[in-house]
């Protein structure tokens, strides 16, 4: 007798729709967005996915709670309707008259026409349940504080729609935002939220959610009064607000001071378009092309210094594994103290951060797992840096967009592997940071508003020599709570894609510890996970 065997995917696709904010408008707004999204319309897409257990009164085999969130979308777009519009490049027409009057590589969002593309809404249901794909949170914190998180599944959880822009070339017809609502059949349910990168980035991801959250269970309790909100700000879409500070007069070359000292920054400057780089995958340059002169038009013009990206150092054929590690507050507390205790004299005095202290940690076992201890070349740690309150006078959370850039440390990889060096890391880490000062972002941007292209330079990199850094410290994703009563998420997964070298930092909810996301060629994080020096600072 033969056992019948269900081999179709846990995860299936009920329906797919496009939505729109709630109050219709009647005339089409075309804005140019900032001249930071545009360096960032290369990345991969800012997304995340929320879990939440079943509870009493929420249960995602009932079908009123996606209609619900599904109507509290429609209205929180309404706050946002140019997420429902048609991502484009400008045209040469478009920013005529302009200070910056360069076009090529500068998107824009079309909204309020009847053709716009919308929000692409996913239904789905899942036969798993929660216990076969995550731990919950008390396990996270003792007996799972170490979970191999690579058969996650991420890509089941989000929208597979192609986001506008996600190669650069296609964008026509194609949303910048998708959403999936997922029901397991334990009753619980996962959110997943992806949006293109040039529409926003971590800080302004987090807004959106709470004031999706905050309308949904204001819904679910219609007739009373506004239950309070994490996010009372709205959200403020004003791309312009952000360039004025590049200080741009209109002149058609950039300032000689200001250039100077944007260059001088510690950012890498690696050139996409540098074909004939030793290693140089032929899969980069149909992305490249879409905002990339004519060959005739190139040839005549002057291309700012950069350097060849080290292909050779990213074995994109390695596998690559994904691990969570949870470190306790007290731990934390040791890593600063131990950082803050073996400074150098040359940075003594230096604050140091809770995050300086467990970057400069894992950056050390990171190194020591790349088995890069007996190396003098350099390695170097890609730090995501947020940029809203490092201008003057600052912008607020609820900007809207993805004002980022990254910012690199370099140290030899023989400094980098020797738990002694805690301390010159992260007053490295932080002196680092400090360097970004109002007048120094300003003139990076000053300095990126004159680039041909935006989409030429990449300031970062992945593979063994690199490890690229986000933090979503103090961000409160836990707390997102769409259901009266719900609670906190079981998990929330801060979307990364499988590639060797990634580093993301959060919250685990309350704890009041660090939630540690890594991902790292296999063999190196087996090595990693079998370091003593992982857990030096636990009790």
């Amino acid at each position: 007798m033969t056992e019948n065997i269900d081999t179709s995917p846990p995860c299936r696709v009920r329906s797919t729709r496009r939505v729109f904010p709630a109050t219709a408008t009647k005339q089409t707004t075309i804005t140019k967005l900032s001249i930071l999204d545009a360096s960032v319309a290369r990345f991969a897409p800012c997304a995340a996915i929320w879990l939440y257990d079943a509870s009493q009164g929420v249960d995602s085999r009932n079908p009123i709670l996606f209609e619900l969130l599904g109507q509290a979308l429609r209205q929180t777009l309404d706050l946002y309707p140019h997420y429902a519009g048609q991502l484009q490049w400008a045209t040469e027409d478009l920013v005529k008259g302009d200070v910056n009057s360069r076009h090529l590589g500068r998107p824009v969002v079309a909204y309020g026409a009847a053709e716009d593309p919308g929000v692409e809404l996913v239904i789905a249901e899942d036969r798993r349940d929660f216990g076969t794909i995550v731990p919950n949170l008390q396990d996270r914190a003792t007996t799972k504080k170490i979970w191999n998180a690579t058969d996650f599944p991420q890509d089941d959880l989000l929208p597979k729609a192609k986001l506008a822009f996600s190669n650069l070339a296609n964008y026509k017809g194609l949303p910048g935002v998708a959403v999936q609502l997922t029901a397991f059949r334990c009753g619980g349910f996962a959110v997943g939220v992806k949006l293109t990168h040039c529409l926003s980035d971590a800080t302004c991801l987090l807004h959106v959610v709470r004031l999706w959250a905050d309308r949904s269970r204001q819904l679910s309790q219609s007739g009373q009064a506004a239950l309070p909100s994490h996010s009372h700000a709205r959200p403020l879409f004003d791309p312009a607000q952000l360039d004025r500070h590049a200080g741009l007069t209109g002149a058609p070359e950039a300032d000689a001071d200001k250039t100077s000292k944007a260059r001088a920054l510690p950012m890498h400057r690696f050139d996409w378009w540098a074909t004939d780089a030793p290693g140089y995958p032929e899969w980069a340059t149909a992305s490249s092309n879409a905002t990339k002169p004519h060959p005739q038009e190139l040839s005549a013009l002057r291309l700012s210094p950069s350097t060849s990206p080290p292909w050779p150092t990213w074995d994109l054929a390695a596998p690559v594994e994904h691990v969570q590690i949870y470190f306790r507050a007290d731990e934390i507390t040791r890593m600063k103290q131990a950082a803050e205790g073996s400074l150098p004299e040359a940075l003594r005095g230096q604050r140091v951060s809770r995050l300086d202290a467990i970057l400069a940690h894992l950056w050390i076992l990171i190194n020591r797992a790349r088995q890069l201890d007996g190396s003098r070349d350099p390695v170097y740690m890609d730090i995501t840096l947020g940029l809203r309150g490092r201008v003057e006078p600052p912008l607020p959370d609820s900007f809207v967009g993805s004002p980022l850039l990254l910012a690199y440390v370099a140290k030899a990889g023989s400094e980098v592997s020797s738990a002694t060096t805690i301390g010159s890391i992260a007053g490295s880490i932080r002196q680092t940071l400090s360097r970004f000062t109002p007048d120094a972002v300003s003139a990076y941007i000053h300095d990126a508003a004159y680039e041909v292209s935006p989409q030429r330079l990449w300031q970062g990199f992945l593979g063994s020599r690199h490890t690229m850094v986000t933090s979503w410290t103090r961000a409160r994703t836990y707390e997102v709570d769409f259901c009266p009563g719900q609670g906190l998420a079981r998990y929330v997964q801060a979307y990364m894609p499988r590639m060797d070298g990634l580093l993301q930092i959060g919250d685990l909810a309350d704890t009041g510890g660090f939630d540690v996301s890594l991902c790292l060629e296999r063999e190196s994080l087996a090595r990693l996970l079998q370091d003593p020096m992982l857990r030096e600072f636990e009790n």
